[in-house]
């Protein structure tokens, strides 16, 4: 079900007649539909979060919505996770890279839905079409963004993948210290999210071991069920 789903939204949204189809749709009116979008959108986070297969379902359910009845804020977020469903479930790196591309050049100017897109895009799609010198900047920048508007989660989410990804391509070992050992400490003296510590304390450890320093830190416990369960009840 999934699979066929998908492949029907994908043409639905693919080649330069639908995605022109895309940039000229009217405003969606319906004030239904509008919460309808909005509560997709959360439980698309949520999916996200736990790694549900159900995400691309939400994904397709909300891009569908969006070509019937117009377009909201919330479509330009169901885009980009279909276009990261591409990459993950079809390995589909180039359609995925166009379609997050489409959906980011929507958002226009709205800092909360494009600072979602551009995580989602620069964290797991481009990576596998661009090289990873113009992907790293844009991580820094998406997580001073979220920062300055607000979006706690998103900054963490940015700045996690940035550490893995500055981590596991090379980066200078004593600037890149410095970074993960200021974001570590920002999230534990102002945003205490325990899982997204779990997520980043192996970056810190590597780190640790790479320079040569004695006695790094060690994770008491692993991320379990529990850290998933209060994550979400939390809303991180």
């Amino acid at each position: 079900i999934i699979v066929q789903e998908m492949l029907g939204t994908k043409q639905l949204v693919t080649g330069s007649l639908n995605e022109s189809k895309l940039r000229s749709l009217p405003e969606m009116t319906d004030s239904t539909k509008k919460e309808a979008m909005a509560f997709l959108e959360e439980m698309l986070r949520c999916s996200y979060q736990i790694q549900s297969i159900h995400l691309p379902l939400l994904a397709c359910r909300m891009v569908r919505i969006s070509l019937k009845y117009g377009w909201t804020k919330s479509s330009c977020v169901g885009l980009a996770s279909l276009a990261l469903s591409l990459v993950t479930v079809f390995s589909d790196f180039s359609e995925g890279y166009s379609m997050v591309k489409t959906s980011m050049s929507i958002a226009g100017s709205d800092k909360r839905v494009l600072c979602y897109i551009t995580t989602t895009a620069y964290g797991m799609i481009n990576i596998w079409k661009e090289p990873i010198q113009a992907i790293l900047p844009q991580l820094k920048d998406v997580y001073n963004m979220s920062l300055k508007y607000g979006l706690i989660d998103n900054a963490l989410s940015s700045g996690m993948l940035h550490a893995y990804r500055a981590l596991f391509t090379g980066s200078l070992l004593k600037p890149f210290s410095k970074e993960v050992a200021l974001f570590m400490r920002n999230n534990s003296e102002r945003h205490k999210r325990k899982l997204m510590h779990l997520s980043v304390l192996p970056v810190s450890n590597g780190i640790s071991f790479l320079c040569g320093r004695s006695g790094p830190q060690i994770a008491e416990e692993f991320i379990t069920e529990e850290h998933l369960a209060e994550a979400l009840q939390n809303k991180e």
